[in-house]
């Protein structure tokens, strides 16, 4: 008696085709220099101010410096808040490429099991043996859940391994997921939806 063993889901299109992250160089020297400009900004700001409130300046800085500092560290704070909003921005458009990548994935992913399943000539008991087998469950595990014995999952995994040309569960697996990640496919113009 086989029961109905959850199948991989997913929710992409086997065709759909979605771009790759564009490569965010968030360890860039200019984005260290733009970050270290905008820290310099705020310091001057924080220790001009304090050191006002506490009285701690003996000498003041004559006001046409002081007012080209303050011009030059009000640009770099400006400079740092667009830089920040920009690599924001980017890092989210990234994450929803990621999302869309892995639905995609999912979705190939069930398509390319039910090819394989299907040029080996797998029952469908047998394919639900082999994708619980790919989940990592046990022998014993998987008779649990169809309701059947240990033997009758080792006998149907040996099928499978005779139809698919594997001699091991880290084979037929590797196969898989190795032969998924080759079909994948990248295309940059679907990036801009």
């Amino acid at each position: 008696m086989a029961t109905d063993i959850p199948y991989f889901q997913g929710a992409g299109a086997p065709d759909q085709r979605v771009a790759a992250p564009r490569n965010a160089a968030l360890a860039s020297p200019s984005l260290y220099a733009l970050l270290i400009l905008q820290a310099l900004g705020a310091l001057f700001f924080i220790v001009d101010l304090w050191s006002e409130v506490l009285q701690l300046r003996t000498t003041p800085i004559p006001y046409e410096y002081q007012e080209i500092i303050q011009i030059l560290a009000s640009l770099s704070l400006a400079i740092g808040l667009v830089t920040t909003i920009s690599y924001f921005r980017r890092s989210q458009h990234n994450l929803r490429d990621m999302r869309r990548q892995i639905d995609v994935a999912s979705g190939n992913f069930r398509d390319h099991l039910d090819h394989c399943f299907t040029s080996w000539s797998l029952s469908p008991s047998e394919r639900e043996v082999a994708i619980c087998a790919m989940k990592g469950f046990s022998n014993g595990e998987v008779a649990d859940l169809r309701g059947t014995s240990a033997a009758t999952v080792k006998t149907q995994m040996n099928a499978i391994y005779r139809k698919s040309g594997f001699s091991t569960r880290a084979q037929l697996i590797s196969f898989l997921v190795e032969e998924l990640f080759a079909g994948v496919t990248v295309d940059r113009r679907q990036s801009q939806l």
